[in-house]
């Protein structure tokens, strides 16, 4: 969800920027015909520039070896990074945002009960991951949790999440590896 915002003020940047290169030639276009000639040369130049960006950036299948930026999610990124390591998943963690096929978002918390409610009730919390295509916004992979144990510290409870985050993972890229 967070790449559509992204993506939207883009192509609105794209849009501005060609309507700024048009705008003003437009007054100039019924008064001469060869400026007319020129106008519609002009606006399909820059509509093919986008394209032919997109082009050159390659389609990355996601799956074993892909490239992957991990945000810091409110430090429970670096739990996940160390699982991932730990695991020792074939894919590649970068640490630039600009070289990663991927990025993988989300978030974890763990909410506790008030004080005469804690007499009661356990702790509940719950999370989500998920790792969208950089260059696309497409979403490949998403994972939720909740499961809280009551005898667990937090500090344990967001470690059991993030390993169960990066065995989702991890049986994800055998399915696609199997697949291939």
């Amino acid at each position: 969800m967070k790449a559509l915002p992204s993506l939207l003020a883009v192509l609105l940047m794209l849009c501005s920027t060609s309507l700024a290169q048009t705008s003003p030639t437009q007054p100039t276009a019924p008064a001469q015909q060869p400026d007319a000639a020129s106008q519609t040369s002009t606006p399909s130049a820059t509509t093919t520039t986008p394209s032919t960006e997109a082009a050159a950036v390659p389609a990355v299948a996601f799956g074993p070896g892909a490239k992957i930026f991990i945000e810091p999610m409110d430090g429970f990124g670096a739990r996940v990074y160390d699982s991932i390591t730990k695991k020792k998943l074939p894919v590649v963690l970068v640490t630039e945002r600009e070289k990663a096929d991927f990025v993988m978002s989300g978030e974890a918390h763990v909410k506790k009960p008030g004080f005469f409610k804690g007499w009661v009730a356990t702790d509940s919390g719950k999370g989500h991951i998920a790792i969208t295509d950089a260059h696309t916004g497409n979403q490949v992979f998403f994972y939720r949790f909740t499961r809280v144990d009551s005898m667990t510290t937090e500090s344990q409870l967001y470690a059991n999440w993030a390993g169960g985050c990066a065995n989702h993972l991890k049986k994800t890229l055998k399915e696609i590896e199997k697949k291939k």
